[in-house]
């Protein structure tokens, strides 16, 4: 399964909005916190800021899907990426 990407709100790129992290700590926590669901953004804010979720991020977040527009894309590189919510063990899927 491909990893997907999330385009930010520009309140989500400020950090004014964390809404979208927030909903997928509660699922996270709610699936019983599986190894292989990270969410990730990019390291440098700019234009092209997004959330990357791993496969298995997709498979508990599938109803935070449906309300964004996501596009099927490779494991981010570590160095590109920051951690923000789920299983530290999601650092591993990276390339």
């Amino acid at each position: 399964m491909s990893w997907a990407s999330i385009k930010m709100t520009e309140q989500e790129a400020m950090g004014i909005s964390t809404d979208f992290v927030d909903a997928f700590e509660k699922l996270f926590i709610s699936a019983r916190k599986p190894r292989d669901a990270a969410l990730f953004c990019s390291r440098e804010l700019g234009p092209d800021d997004a959330f990357f979720l791993s496969p298995g991020a997709q498979k508990i977040a599938a109803s935070l899907l449906a309300l964004r527009p996501a596009t099927k894309c490779k494991a981010p590189s570590k160095k590109d990426v920051i951690l923000l919510a789920g299983h530290d063990d999601g650092i591993a899927l990276l390339r």
